[in-house]
């Protein structure tokens, strides 16, 4: 079983149930079981998305799946919850919830389907103080820094509600 970290928001419809649908999903798949669930963090949109506020969080999840078929799963939540992807929309849009995989163990895996570490996490605020409330040890497989040193070095941290 390989230690996961996943990133978890929601930007659209009921957030809140958005979320709990999402770990509702992971909790029933008999090869995922979920560790820890940080606090949701409501935060203005961010990276050019025009909406209304965010939820973010992250989990720590067990798992047996290969680093494939646990992105095939996320997507299929994303897809059940309506969020609609296009590769060819370069446009940032809103989404009834969004799965990215930040670690798998301390694997670093870079194919054209996917790339973990999630190569932005380390300057994402929404990520970084979820992440930091679950797993502040836990050391970054690329930067050799763990979660806590990240969090510090973060140099922007936007007032949020």
């Amino acid at each position: 079983m390989k230690t996961v970290f996943i990133a978890i928001g929601t930007n659209k419809g009921n957030r809140e149930k958005n979320i709990s649908i999402a770990l509702k999903l992971f909790s029933e798949h008999k090869e995922i079981k979920i560790v820890k669930v940080s606090n949701m963090l409501k935060n203005p949109p961010q990276e050019g998305i025009k909406s209304g506020y965010f939820l973010n969080g992250a989990m720590k999840i067990k798992t047996s799946l290969p680093p494939i078929e646990l992105r095939a799963f996320c997507k299929k939540i994303e897809k059940r919850l309506g969020r609609i992807e296009s590769r060819k929309e370069k446009k940032k849009k809103s989404r009834t919830i969004d799965l990215d995989i930040l670690f798998y163990g301390d694997e670093v895996i870079n194919t054209k389907l996917l790339i973990i570490p999630h190569p932005m996490l380390h300057k994402r605020y929404f990520v970084l103080i979820p992440l930091f409330e679950i797993a502040p040890n836990f050391i970054h497989p690329n930067l050799k820094r763990n979660i806590k040193q990240l969090y510090t070095e973060l140099t922007i941290i936007p007032n949020y509600a």
